[in-house]
Order: structure tokens, then sequence, then C-alpha cells
């Protein structure tokens, strides 16, 4: 899944319908951005022209990828990672998060998150975050953006021996989700620690919480019944410890003198 939309235009100008009611916009698709030098004969043969066509799409395509971390740069919105308070006026729950590589692997690491699973997905509190590494990315940044909010047009002109890609500038055509943006991914990696923490947390027995064993832990210790001084009831105290509620007997650890 690409942070963002591509569609392919045939002409130098793209004219989009109505992207509201009373509105229609011209998108300029001529930035050139890539260009592949190819021999005529492997225009010649129809199967080796399509796999040329979709090795130039992709390379394009990734070469678009590398402008959007560009574009992210300049003009995402300095944030604090969590809470997401700052989304919730908007109905978009699926975010991307372009992170650097090695940032990425330490964000699964701690998540507990496969790396090779596809897609890496980050869940908190309604949210779908993809996760997204990028060799783009600086490791001190990242950014947070909805997959559908810009959409990027490019085209394709053969020039003789040479295929050129142009492609038009990021495109906000949708009024449903926040501008991105940007995380110092310290604040991130601390912020997903101390959340994953509070449920962890939030899920324990209170015995456990106390550092005492719960009422149903099985234990291979051996359970003291009755004072062996004076057979007089005795009181458990933690996991191992005893004392005799009608005598001065107890098998609790020592305190040393200093």
């Amino acid at each position: 899944m690409l942070p963002f939309v591509l569609k392919i235009a045939d002409q130098p100008v793209e004219r989009l319908q109505s992207i509201s009611a009373d509105q229609s916009i011209d998108v300029d698709v001529q930035i050139e951005f890539y260009s592949r030098e190819f021999e005529p004969a492997d225009m010649a043969r129809p199967s080796r022209r399509q796999r040329l066509s979709q090795l130039i799409l992709q390379e394009a395509t990734e070469g678009a990828y590398a402008d959007f971390v560009t574009f992210l740069r300049d003009s995402a919105e300095p944030q604090n990672f969590l809470p997401f308070e700052h989304l919730l006026q908007y109905p978009c729950r699926r975010y991307a998060l372009l992170l650097s590589a090695s940032r990425s692997h330490e964000l699964f690491e701690i998540c507990q998150i496969q790396p090779d699973a596809s897609p890496s997905i980050l869940h908190y509190r309604g949210y779908e975050i993809a996760i997204k590494p990028r060799r783009s990315v600086l490791d001190t940044a990242a950014y947070l953006v909805a997959p559908d909010k810009y959409t990027l047009f490019i085209r394709q002109v053969r020039e003789d021996n040479t295929i050129r890609v142009y492609r038009s500038d990021f495109i906000n055509l949708t009024r449903n989700s926040p501008s991105p943006f940007s995380f110092d991914t310290r604040d991130i990696m601390e912020n997903v620690q101390l959340e994953l923490a509070r449920e962890r947390e939030q899920n324990l027995p209170l015995e456990q919480l106390l550092m005492f064993p719960s009422a149903n832990e099985e234990t291979s210790l051996p359970r003291v019944t009755d004072c062996p001084e004076c057979s007089g009831r005795v009181r458990r105290l933690g996991r191992e410890g005893y004392f005799c509620l009608e005598c001065d007997w107890d098998n609790l650890p020592r305190l040393k003198q200093p």
C-alpha cells in the first residue's frame, strides 16, 4: 500500500471533473523525474515491451515515493506521537507511518511484530497504523499520513530510444483526513513502550501487580498449616513466608545487622 493514490495521466494537463459540487481543477503533469533508455529490439517484442513497461512503472513509483518523503519533510506539522487527540475530529482511522528501516525494526521489536509480516499494522485505540520502512527517511524523523490524502498523477512519454516519466505535484483531494504530521522517533519509541506497559498493567490481576501470587497459582513449595513450635495457627506472608499468631515463631528472612 502506497501512502498516496497513484493515477496515470495521458495528457500534460489532466482535468479533474467536479472535486466538489461547483469546482474542477487542472493538474499539471509536467515535472520530469525519471527516464530510461532501451534498445529498439526490446520494444519490438510484445512480451519484452510489457516487462519493460512494468519495470519502468515500478522504478518510477519508487522515485515518486522518495519525492513524497521530501514533500512530507517540508509540509508535515510537528506533533507528539501519542495520544491522538488531534485526529478525533476526522472520521479517518487508517494511517501510514513512514520511518527509516532501522527505526522500523526497533518499533517491530517493541510491539513484537514480525518484520516480514504483510502488512505490519500497529493497532491503537481504534486506529490502524501501517508501518512503512523507507530508506529515504532519516532515523530522527517519522511521518504520519492518511493513505488517500494525496493523489499523484504520472505519465510516460516515449522519445526515440528513451522513455521519460513525468509527474504532478501531490494534490490534496480529500477533506476528511488531517494534514500529515511529523514526529521525533525517540518520542514514538518512548510513548509506545509506555502505552504497552500501561495495557499490560491493566490486564494483570491485583495480586500480580502487588507482587503476590494469585489465589489459583500453583506452587511446589511446602505449605505450612500449623506452627512447628506450638501447633498454633499460622498466617502466610508473600510466596513462602509464614508467622505464628499464637507464639513468636516465623520463618521470615532475618534483617542483616550493620
